[in-house]
């Protein structure tokens, strides 16, 4: 399997079979998940509970990337596919990356971020869900692969101020299934409690305020792709989705 259990790598570490970047990348991931101040309390109860799963790649060749991702992705959702929709959504996936030595900058990050999911997206071997729209310019859509909808949170080492989004070892996406949290985290009372502790929560923790463009998923003013990648200012990075642009050169950057 290419991604493995909590549980697994944990025993992993302890045996010394996993060494060098990869102990410090899940480290510094435990660490920061695990601690009680870290806005995502979900993701906190999943580290836990040992309930992430994670991958590593420690290649920084563009094609050995993309080929990992696609290998990641299509595993867990075929392992997603089948749970209901909350024990799926609590169940995130980590996937560790060795930064690039040529990425130098958090825009650096952002644009060759959306060319890998660019990349990822034109190999996915399911079709569109036709429940969801394909355009990332309307409230509704969401990132998808294996017929699942995912929300991405990546982490970069350039993130410095915004907290919540740095890490230092690894370059990390944090993809978990969306639909589970529709339900738990939506627009009901209980849904807008959860979101209230979230969000006070990332006001301590960032040193910056939150993000303007952190919404609700379905709301018309809400646009997923912006969340995905959180600069360090209050401004996207781009005023358009990357893969809304018609040319390859604008979505490479």
């Amino acid at each position: 399997l290419v991604i493995k259990p909590q549980s697994e790598v944990d025993v992993q570490v302890e045996r010394g079979q996993l060494k060098g970047w990869s102990v410090q990348a899940y480290r510094e991931l435990l660490s920061k998940v695990g601690d009680e101040s870290f806005p995502c309390t979900f993701g906190t109860l999943a580290a836990k509970k040992k309930q992430i799963f994670l991958a590593f790649i420690e290649s920084t060749n563009p094609r050995v990337v993309t080929d990992r991702l696609v290998e990641v992705l299509t595993e867990f959702a075929e392992f997603i596919r089948p749970l209901p929709l909350v024990e799926a959504s609590m169940r995130p996936l980590a996937i560790l990356l060795l930064p690039p030595p040529e990425w130098l900058t958090i825009e650096d990050y952002y644009h060759h971020s959306w060319r890998l999911v660019a990349e990822v997206m034109h190999r996915d071997p399911d079709p569109w869900p036709d429940r969801l729209p394909s355009d990332p310019e309307l409230p509704d859509w969401s990132f998808c692969f294996g017929g699942v909808p995912f929300f991405i949170n990546f982490k970069t080492p350039y993130h410095e101020r915004r907290r919540s989004r740095r890490s230092l070892h690894a370059y990390t996406w944090l993809v978990q299934a969306r639909e589970g949290f529709d339900l738990i985290a939506g627009d009901t009372v209980q849904g807008r409690a959860a979101r209230r502790v979230i969000r006070k929560k990332l006001s301590s923790y960032d040193e910056m305020p939150i993000f303007p463009a952190l919404n609700h998923y379905g709301r018309p003013e809400n646009l997923e792709w912006k969340q995905y990648f959180v600069p360090e200012g209050h401004e996207p990075i781009t005023d358009k989705c990357p893969l809304s642009m018609d040319s390859r050169t604008a979505l490479r950057g």
